[in-house]
């Protein structure tokens, strides 16, 4: 066993492999000049099946790869938590093979992590799509997370642009396996420490998604985000969400235009997206009003 392999990184990258696509070699491209230099290690946690293995193996011969099988179907959050098990460093980072990280996006998450912090993260930004439903991807998904960013407490991070204090992350080791870390994990794990901002540790979000899928993966990301309040809230605010369904992408249109006005820079391109951002919505509204009725079901196995 050599030598880099024995010695203990100082932060291990954790990476889901599910969308397929070239997703993945582009995350792991924009890793490759930080991770040697910063003592790091990336585990990729792969699902996609034997294809995929053997290229992750080929092109990056120096990652940790966890196969799991096609016809386990295992979800984001499942995949996550294998490559959290296999960690060895004190800083557990977690990127989306959707994103790139910033050039010194390693540096930034070892220099501002603090010994009382319990996650830190940061913006997620944009690569300038050349294409409308790219945008509309990235305002829906987003707007919270868009920058500027202040230093400083905030309790609003994403889970595709983060990192966690591991000792602290693996307290809480029977809900890595469930979806939406920040409606199921960040309540538990914020009582354990700080959730910091780092303006620095940035990730750009990458295109191309296809309209019709992403309208399909938005009804199940939102179905799973509907049936995990199902269980955090009692009957009466369920009952008041499915009553008030039909003026919910009303209000989220309104919310995201009042994050893009704070950002000031999206203003032009989110009015573009707006014909189809109404539809998104929609879908948003018809999977979480599902989940609130009927529960999860598949969606969190069928999310990508």
């Amino acid at each position: 066993m050599s030598e880099a392999i024995l010695k203990k990184p100082f932060i291990s990258i954790v990476i889901a492999s599910a969308a397929g696509g070239d997703f993945l070699f582009h995350c792991l491209n924009s890793l490759v000049d930080q991770y040697k230099k910063n003592g790091a290690e990336i585990i990729v946690v792969d699902r996609r099946g034997e294809e995929m293995v053997e290229k992750i193996q080929s092109d990056f011969p120096n990652i940790r790869l966890v196969p799991t099988s096609p016809e386990d179907r295992l979800s984001v959050p499942e995949l996550r938590c294998l490559g959290i098990q296999q960690s060895r460093a004190e800083v557990v980072a977690v990127i989306e093979e959707h994103c790139i990280a910033a050039p010194d996006w390693i540096q930034s998450i070892l220099t501002e992590i603090q010994p009382g912090d319990a996650a830190v993260g940061g913006p997620v930004v944009d690569s300038k799509y050349q294409r409308i439903q790219d945008w509309v991807v990235y305002f829906s998904e987003y707007h919270n997370y868009l920058p500027p960013w202040q230093a400083g407490p905030r309790y609003l991070l994403n889970g595709v642009n983060i990192a966690y204090n591991r000792e602290l992350l693996v307290k809480h080791l029977d809900l890595l396996s469930q979806g939406y870390w920040e409606v199921v994990l960040h309540p538990a794990l914020s009582g354990d420490g700080v959730f910091r901002a780092i303006p620095g540790m940035k990730v750009y979000h990458r295109g191309p998604f296809e309209y019709r899928y992403y309208l399909e993966q938005r009804y199940l990301l939102s179905r799973v985000w509907g049936g995990t309040q199902r269980q955090n809230v009692n009957p009466i605010k369920r009952l008041g969400y499915l009553i008030l369904a039909p003026i919910i992408p009303l209000l989220l249109l309104i919310r995201m235009a009042n994050r893009v006005m704070k950002s000031k820079n999206y203003l032009s391109k989110f009015i573009f997206s707006l014909p189809l951002l109404v539809p998104v919505v929609i879908a948003y509204t018809v999977g979480e009003w599902t989940g609130y009725l009927v529960g999860k079901g598949d969606a969190l196995q069928r999310v990508e």
